[in-house]
């Protein structure tokens, strides 16, 4: 990772971070000499200089009536770094602990349709369940042309997270689906899968898949077509679940 996404990262950028960068490379020097090197107004250089100060960067010192500012020990960065990692692990607990009042909340269950193309859009379809935990959710998959979307290695992965988050899943496929699991043991019915599986019956096709997670419903089409799309509707979510249930209580273990 370069020097430049690294400061990015702890917060400076734009000009605080031109300046840091040419005080690391060459050395203290003076305001008005920095806005000539940098090009930068001197007011701009100033704003920056009294950034990087406050967060502990850059110091000045006189020297004949001058301001010399010159960057601190660079490990002064990594303790910054250490500092930021964690009150961005504190707020990542806090903002957990957020996430069931804002799912609750009427903008964000308002409803609404997000769409999304290509491969990589059809796997960010699938992201989207992860950020749940300790539910159940329902699918309809036609797994071979699933994996052919998603690929196996995605698959993988997003088993592992789901299982992670408690996320429980009735999967209801095609008939010829059944052995799947043997090439992609992942996609079986291991207690450690969380996952309980019916099978349509024969001969029955499906060109789409879609999965019923709290008040969504994703889907994803085939190859064919590449894409994917969520609607975020709890009247919508319990009409599928409805169509769901209809389907599960047919179909064969």
């Amino acid at each position: 990772m370069e020097l430049e996404t690294i400061l990015s990262l702890i917060g400076v950028s734009g000009s605080p971070q031109r300046v840091l960068l040419e005080l690391m490379t060459n050395g203290p020097q003076t305001a008005s000499f920095l806005a000539k090197k940098l090009s930068l107004p001197r007011p701009s250089v100033y704003d920056a200089l009294h950034i990087l100060e406050e967060k502990g960067f850059v110091v000045s010192q006189d020297e004949n009536g001058k301001s010399i500012f010159s960057a601190k020990h660079p490990e002064t960065i990594l303790q910054i770094i250490d500092n930021s990692k964690e009150k961005l692990e504190k707020a990542k607990t806090d903002f957990s602990l957020l996430i069931p009042n804002l799912l609750n909340s009427p903008k964000i269950t308002e409803p609404k349709i997000e769409m999304f193309s290509g491969k990589e859009g059809c796997q960010q379809t699938m992201r989207d369940i992860l950020w749940y935990k300790n539910i159940e959710t329902y699918t309809l998959w036609p797994m071979d042309k699933m994996i052919d979307v998603l690929t196996p290695e995605f698959l993988e992965w997003h088993n592992k997270k789901r299982v992670e988050n408690n996320i429980s899943v009735k999967s209801t496929r095609k008939a010829s689906d059944k052995d799947i699991s043997d090439t992609y043991p992942f996609l079986g019915i291991r207690h450690e899968d969380l996952r309980e599986v019916k099978l349509l019956s024969k001969g029955v096709e499906l060109s789409m898949s879609y999965w019923i997670y709290a008040n969504n419903v994703a889907f994803v089409s085939t190859e064919k077509e590449l894409y994917g799309f969520i609607v975020h509707s709890k009247e919508f979510a319990d009409m599928m679940k409805f169509n769901f249930d209809l389907i599960w209580g047919i179909s064969k273990n």
